[in-house]
């Protein structure tokens, strides 16, 4: 792959990236979550907060996809964010709870692009598009998992 092919592709991942960004900022300003969750019970409100966070479409219900995903964090992510995403020189990643916002389109970024003053480095030239979408299939389907199990602290 020339140098020039490759640098285009990079810009066109970044564009990619940036735009689901937007469009996930764009869709929460217009359905407002904030008074979307005041008026309901906590089941719904819960059901409500996942669907928010997930504002673009990621494979966690896909097993095969999740298991993907898990393959590629332990390999790539685990170092810093600990077995399971549970946290070590890196936050907790399926605890509910973000510092740099927890939409997947968000975490998506964050793991193409890294985070600029942290030492979360890009990994949108090292990992594809579907990559990347299974380690947040992964992330939020273990998120899934240990709210239901009470592993992780109502938020």
């Amino acid at each position: 792959m020339s140098h020039a092919f490759s640098a285009a592709l990079r810009k066109f991942r970044t564009a990619l990236v940036l735009f689901a960004v937007v469009l996930g900022v764009a869709s929460a300003l217009i359905l407002n979550p904030s008074s979307a969750l005041a008026n309901a019970d906590d089941d719904e409100r819960a059901e409500r907060a996942e669907r928010l966070a997930n504002d673009m479409p990621v494979p966690m219900d896909d097993p095969a996809a999740v298991e993907s995903g898990k393959g590629r964090f332990g390999e790539r992510c685990g170092y810093c964010h600990g077995g399971g995403g549970r946290g070590a020189k890196g936050p907790c990643l399926v605890c509910g709870h973000f510092k740099r916002g927890g939409k997947s389109s968000a975490i998506y970024t964050n793991i193409a692009v890294g985070v600029m003053g942290t030492q979360m480095g890009a990994f949108g030239t090292s990992l594809s598009s579907e990559e990347i979408l299974n380690i947040v299939g992964y992330l939020r389907s273990e998120t899934r998992r240990r709210d239901a199990s009470g592993e992780n602290a109502p938020h």
